[in-house]
């Protein structure tokens, strides 16, 4: 990808924004980032005109949002205020990373380090071509342990697709900083289709002891392995052709993502694709 573009939603119920904050420390480091602080407001009130209600709430609110932007201006990376209205708030900032072409949406993970809430639910249902990175904890924390889950029984064109845009972005994630881990972890069903720890090392370039192998499913041994290993951030993906839709309570992927205590990039189809073909 020649340009990188970040989209970090803004919380308009906190001051400290960990969205912001993990998208110029990401923008930091590649070159040509633009982040997009996007702020979407809505207000309910009955009045006899709506669009100037609209306009009045968006001046009010537009001030607040170039503050928080200033209070990165020494950051090495170019920052916009982009501000929105509309009642769902999900639909707007998916709506929003379509518009000015994110491949990365950033948001504070709603609820408990351990549980998914509905509204990021409900986000992760909205978007349809960005990856989508959970903050679950301060993204002041230095990054220590990266870990991808892979599936290496897949063997159809879009899993293997997506397994290896998952492993080229856990590369890309650790970069050249040694006092980063990368790590791997795969779920085998049965003995038959056992998973060789040195195959997925090798596979990966990291050592024998970074390759996580366990039986069960996907929904259990992501989950367990990963807070077991104390992982910083977890990479998985879903071959959705619009982000994890259709997701229920108990489904694989939304279990994955509620059980992981550690921050979460999920990288969809659609993303994929762009980081194979860069």
């Amino acid at each position: 990808m020649s340009e990188n573009r970040i989209l970090a939603v803004i919380d308009p119920t906190r001051d400290e924004q960990w969205a912001l904050q993990k998208a110029v420390s990401i923008g930091g480091r590649q070159q040509g980032t633009t982040v997009f602080a996007y702020l979407c407001v809505h207000s309910n009130a009955k009045c006899d005109d709506p669009e100037r209600l609209r306009e009045v709430e968006l001046r009010r609110t537009r001030p607040w949002l170039e503050k928080i932007v200033s209070d990165f201006a020494e950051a090495d990376v170019a920052i916009e205020p982009l501000l929105g209205w509309r009642a769902d708030w999900r639909r707007a900032v998916s709506d929003a990373a379509q518009a000015v072409g994110a491949q990365l949406v950033i948001k504070r993970a709603s609820g408990r380090p351990s549980s998914l809430s509905n509204s990021d639910r409900q986000l992760i249902r909205s978007l349809k071509d960005s990856a989508l990175l959970l903050i679950k904890h301060d993204p002041v924390s230095a990054l220590h342990k990266v870990v991808v889950a892979i599936d290496l029984n897949a063997r159809d064109e879009a899993h293997v697709a997506l397994n290896n845009a998952i492993m080229a972005l856990g590369k890309r994630v650790r970069g050249d900083d040694t006092d980063i881990e990368l790590h791997a972890i795969s779920a085998y069903p049965t003995s038959d289709r056992f998973v060789h720890p040195p195959d997925v090392a090798k596979i990966l370039e990291i050592k024998r002891s970074h390759a996580h192998v366990s039986r069960g499913v996907a929904a259990d041994v992501i989950p367990r392995m990963a807070n077991s290993i104390d992982a910083d951030l977890v990479i998985l993906g879903n071959v959705g052709r619009q982000g994890l839709s259709g997701l229920t309570v108990g489904n694989t992927a939304e279990k994955i993502l509620t059980d992981i205590k550690a921050d979460v990039l999920v990288l969809v189809q659609e993303v994929a694709e762009s980081i194979k073909a860069a």
